[in-house]
């Protein structure tokens, strides 16, 4: 513009500002801002706005509540937009109580909130569970003149969700059909979604609305995604509503956000349904992979379109139609992805390539009484760690934290291991009592490498368990589907999120009066307390389990073992060159002197117990054998 002797004014800086905000790039908003006394331009109320939310978008509340508090001395006054901007970038930054102390400082400034200052601070109560305050929000709405509409429904039911308030959760559905003139056609398919409604004369009811809203006219995007999505947690088994979808979806897949790809073949994924849509929206996600340009994206939307990514391919691999196309495009955008915020990590964050040969650790000892974290296999870019058991991987219930075991033995020198966002590097969970190897990234490429290999299916995790009775060898495959709620056990059954365990029973054996089942177990999804909830499913709880069994078998199971029975002993992955590698861990000391008090039921399971005590036959899950009943063995368990 001065080029073109046409100068700037604040018209032109909050239209640039807002453009900033728009794209994600706050540091440039915040920048343009700073520019204008320089430029003899007054910003107004429109600017700081437009500024505000530019911090918003970007995830810093600190900057959105520092420019909300320059207003007065800018001689600008804050309006609505003003404190919902900054009440939204508490919601995202988690600070609830700033945001209801924004909403309180209103009336003092004169200024009325409207329903998106509601929706903002209803949504801010959610990470932190405060269900009462939601509800008391909501029941002011009414005295400050401003009527409650989907989203603020859609914040509460959230808020209850999160905080187990179930039954007041559904008791807001039904208020929300009374006081809201006009619903979404998702949003209740959504709701009983998230509240884990398993009456079947509701769940009937609302998808009969659906089908005759899409006979009726065409959906938008986002909620075509959101009824898929909604479709596959319920449980529904419904091929001639899935396809109406399919029909109104196809021809509109490139108004489809990221998010929305992934709800929809999410949604499909979870259904079980064949259908053809899955491949068109490969088709479509391959065209955005070639065309993006990651390093024009703010971090959050960089971070965004990675875990979508990496989510759809998950939900692809799943559904068993993941072409090798889309494969090759995620990994090739997501590595570079990596590359990069190494570099801007700098120098140490990027380890010497001479080779990808096995670098010298300590050689795992079973025996040790301090029950201390070992490295089994360390590469330049990635290592696999052993989890003894009581030691949780990354979330600071315990002050035994695997995450300070590998800062301390890397130090300073690979910037992932000390960042939480990326859970320090790590790319899998081993629940806190259970046993194991565990792999870990020291770059954020080989991370990223890691997360594409694990989402695709291409990483083995196999374990062992000792579980109650004498699970029939039969039984092959778990598929139950798995939802959980904060600290509550993980619950199996036909709602929630696919899972599937595959089995293999490689022994039967008693102690005292107690059947018991020695199992191999691969894991093709690795959602929370899988296994044991799994198992319990199927009435074999693993043994030793508080969450999983009564407390008398508990209390019982302890005579024999002192922990739960769970451990990961096999790991198979691939370097940055491709190579494959192959770690495994015998059961350690405690789970091995547990073995040696059972008693096998026939020859078979002597064998392979003993062969499990010494530790030396150790083998893919796919290689053991299952066990064969003779025929007294077979009438025995049918009886």
């Amino acid at each position: 513009m001065p080029e073109a002797k046409v100068v700037p004014n604040e018209i032109t800086y909050s239209a640039a500002i807002s453009a900033c905000e728009k794209g994600g790039q706050w540091q440039q908003a915040l920048n343009l801002l700073s520019l204008m006394p320089e430029a003899r331009v007054v910003p107004n109320e429109i600017t700081y706005n437009a500024a505000i939310s530019a911090c918003e978008k970007g995830g810093q509340w600190q900057l959105a509540l520092n420019l909300l508090s320059l207003m007065p001395e800018a001689k600008v006054v804050p309006d609505e937009i003003s404190y919902n901007a900054a009440i939204s970038a508490c919601e995202k930054g988690g600070q609830w109580q700033l945001a209801l102390n924004l909403l309180s400082l209103m009336p003092d400034a004169r200024v009325g909130p409207n329903e998106i200052t509601y929706n903002a601070a209803i949504s801010a109560c959610e990470e932190a569970s405060q269900w009462q305050l939601a509800l008391n929000l909501l029941s002011l709405m009414p005295e400050a003149r401003v009527v409650p509409n989907e989203i603020t429904y859609n914040a509460a039911i959230n808020v209850c969700e999160r905080s187990q308030q179930l039954e007041r959760g559904l008791q807001l559905l039904w208020e929300s059909k009374e006081r809201v003139d006009s619903l979404s056609v998702a949003y209740f398919p959504w709701a009983l979604a998230r509240l884990s409604v398993h009456d079947p004369d509701i769940i009937s009811a609302a998808f009969d609305e659906v089908a005759l809203k899409l006979s009726a006219s065409q959906l938008a995007p986002q909620e075509l995604s959101i009824i898929a999505w909604a479709f596959g947690m319920l449980g529904i088994n419904n091929p001639t509503l899935l396809q109406a979808l399919v029909i109104q979806a196809v021809p509109q897949l490139e108004s489809f956000t990221m998010g929305d790809l992934l709800k929809l073949v999410w949604g499909f994924a979870a259904s079980g349904v064949d259908v053809e849509l899955p491949m068109a929206i490969q088709t479509d996600v391959i065209t955005r992979l070639e065309q993006v340009d990651l390093e024009s994206f703010s971090e959050l939307s960089r971070n965004a379109f990675l875990q979508e990514t990496l989510g759809l391919l998950w939900a692809s691999n799943f559904a068993g139609c993941c072409s090798n196309k889309l494969l090759a495009s995620a990994r090739l955008v997501i590595r570079q992805a990596g590359a990069s915020m190494d570099r801007a990590h700098g120098p140490s964050s990027l380890p010497a390539y001479e080779s990808f040969g096995e670098l010298p650790c300590t050689e795992a000892d079973l025996w040790q009484p301090d029950g201390k974290p070992q490295i089994i296999l360390d590469l330049p870019d990635r290592l696999a760690i052993f989890k003894p058991p009581g030691w949780e991987v990354h979330s600071q219930h315990t002050d035994l934290q695997l995450s300070s075991f590998l800062q301390a033995t890397l130090g300073k020198h690979f910037a992932i291991v000390h960042d939480e966002e990326h859970q320090c590097g790590f790319l899998h969970r081993l629940d806190l009592p259970s046993s194991g190897l565990v792999l870990a990234a020291k770059t954020y490429e080989a991370y990223y490498d890691l997360k594409v290999q694990l989402n695709a299916g291409e990483i083995a995790r196999d374990y062992v368990i000792l579980c109650h009775g004498w699970v029939r060898p039969s039984l092959k495959d778990i598929k139950a589907k798995v939802y959980w709620r904060g600290l509550l056990p993980t619950i199996a059954g036909d709602q929630g999120k696919p899972s599937w365990t595959r089995l293999k029973v490689t022994a039967h054996a008693w102690h005292r009066s107690t059947a018991l089942s020695l199992v191999a177990v691969r894991i093709a999804t690795g959602r929370r307390h899988q296994i044991r909830s799994h198992f319990s499913h199927v009435g074999h709880p693993t043994v030793c389990d508080g969450k999983y069994t009564a407390d008398a078998t508990f209390q019982s199971d302890q005579d024999l073992c002192a922990r739960n029975f769970l451990h990961r002993y096999r790991l198979t992955f691939k370097d940055l060159a491709g190579k494959d590698h192959e770690v495994m861990m015998p059961v350690p000391a405690d789970l091995m002197i547990s073995l040696q008090r059972v008693t096998a039921r026939d020859i078979q399971s002597a064998e392979t117990i003993r062969d499990w005590v010494d530790g030396n036959s150790l083998r893919s899950w796919q290689d053991y054998t299952p066990l064969i009943l003779d025929f007294g063995q077979k009438q025995a368990d049918t009886l």
